[in-house]
């Protein structure tokens, strides 16, 4: 009877060790998991939200130096001390018949407005576009998101005085 209860308690201790090895191990991976993703948000929270992103989005290929051309204008000037963060230029099958600056954040409103002043100057028939009640709440579009939709006839920027 002694070697029964005696198996019984090896058994009962072993099986308690290895619950706890195996227990240590899912804490320690949680901890790991949570201080990965921990990082994670901490380098997205420390890259500046104040920065205004443009997207440029063209029709066809011979639209890209021109797009380019005002990207690079666009980045040496600043909006509201937000400086201009530029993104890939994006080749779409559809664009609107007229040249559109959208912005998608009614709290971008004086933004957009800013940029759109600036913009107009350099393209023709320039159309400021409020898209915000579709994309508010929309939590993959940062604020300060624009997007520049050039149109399909659009060959040449407006001459500088």
């Amino acid at each position: 009877m002694n070697k029964i209860i005696l198996a019984i308690f090896t058994l009962a201790l072993f099986s308690h060790q290895a619950s706890s090895a195996t227990l240590n191990e899912l804490i320690n991976k949680n901890i790991g998991d949570a201080t990965q993703s921990f990082d994670k948000m901490r380098s997205t929270a420390l890259q500046p939200a104040s920065a205004v992103q443009l997207w440029v989005h063209i029709r066809n290929d011979s639209q890209k130096p021109l797009a380019q051309e005002i990207l690079d204008k666009v980045v040496k000037t600043t909006f509201q001390q937000q400086i201009v963060e530029q993104k890939p230029i994006q080749k779409v099958e559809a664009v609107p018949p007229k040249s559109q600056l959208r912005y998608f954040k009614k709290q971008n409103q004086a933004q957009a407005q800013e940029l759109f002043d600036m913009l107009s100057q350099l393209i023709p028939e320039l159309e400021l576009s409020d898209v915000s009640s579709k994309y508010e709440k929309a939590g993959w579009i940062r604020s300060g998101h624009f997007e520049l939709w050039l149109a399909p006839d659009l060959t040449k920027l407006q001459p500088q005085p």
